[in-house]
C-alpha cells in the first residue's frame, strides 16, 4: 500500500514523504497493482498427476507440440 511505503521509505530532502508522492511515483514509471488470483489448492493427487504428465511429454520435440490443440480455459456461463 502506499501509505506503508511512504511510512517506510525515507525521502532525499525531507526525511518523510506522502502517500500521494509514492502513488504519483508509481503512475510516473508506469507501475500499477494488483490483486493476486486466488485459486485452489492442488490434492496431493492432482500434484502426481500433473508430475507424470510433465515426466512422460518432457522429451517431446516441436513436431510433437505442433499436434496438440491448446484451448482457453476461462470459465464462462452462456445463459
Amino acid at each position: 500500500m502506499a501509505t506503508t511505503t511512504a511510512r517506510v521509505t525515507p525521502g532525499m530532502h525531507n526525511p518523510s514523504i506522502s502517500a500521494q508522492t509514492v502513488r504519483n511515483r508509481l503512475r510516473e514509471a508506469r507501475l500499477r497493482s494488483c490483486r493476486p488470483v486466488v485459486r485452489q489448492v492442488l490434492t496431493r493427487h492432482q500434484r502426481q498427476q500433473r508430475t507424470v504428465w510433465a515426466q512422460t511429454h518432457h522429451r517431446w520435440t516441436r513436431q510433437d507440440w505442433q499436434k496438440v490443440l491448446f484451448t482457453d480455459e476461462s470459465r464462462f456461463c452462456l445463459t
